[in-house]
């Protein structure tokens, strides 16, 4: 800018009084874009901060899929000793929550049914937002999402099963296929 202000005052010194405006005018247009560029530095320099507290945000309470913060008792399962799914044909349309035990049960009232996960399922989250993984780590259901599960009631509770003391008088259901409600 200095360098125009010289060419523009040796001009002037010429004689010419439109330069002297012109001057002005240039000086002012860059006074402007200056102003802007900051005010657009600014601008994205809060974007970014945005971003980066949504980002945050979705991680600490995620939108698809990711479990959040822990709160209330960790969420625990009923696994069985076999690695495969129940072959049993029966329908049960739920969604999964977790009791005061922190056990993942289907449905919320009473009576509520103690689900049985075949072995190498786990679970992930906290007692308010929780996914149900399968033996690869892929989710096969997620809380307070209507299900459809597959599978078939059982008469007794096996000494070779896990958490023993989420039966709680329940009802058990041997899990077969889970997918969403149709």
């Amino acid at each position: 800018m200095t360098d125009l202000r010289e060419l523009l005052h040796a001009t002037a010194a010429e004689g010419s009084d439109a330069v002297d405006l012109a001057e002005d005018l240039v000086v002012e247009r860059i006074r402007h874009r200056r102003i802007r560029n900051r005010r657009f530095a600014v601008g994205g320099v809060v974007l970014t901060a945005a971003a980066v507290i949504a980002g945050t945000t979705w991680i600490v309470h995620p939108g698809d899929g990711q479990p959040p913060s822990a709160s209330g008792p960790a969420p625990r399962i009923v696994r069985s000793d076999v690695d495969n799914p129940s072959g049993m044909e029966a329908l049960l349309r739920t969604t999964l929550t977790v009791d005061a035990s922190g056990c993942v049960q289907a449905g919320s009232g009473h009576p509520a049914v103690t689900l049985v996960w075949p072995r190498g399922y786990t679970v992930r989250g906290d007692a308010k937002s929780f996914e149900i993984l399968g033996p690869a780590n892929n989710v096969v259901a997620r809380s307070g999402v209507p299900l459809d599960i597959g599978g078939g009631g059982a008469d007794s509770f096996k000494d070779t099963w896990t958490g023993r003391d989420c039966r709680n008088g329940h009802a058990v259901w041997m899990v077969g296929h889970v997918g969403p409600t149709r």
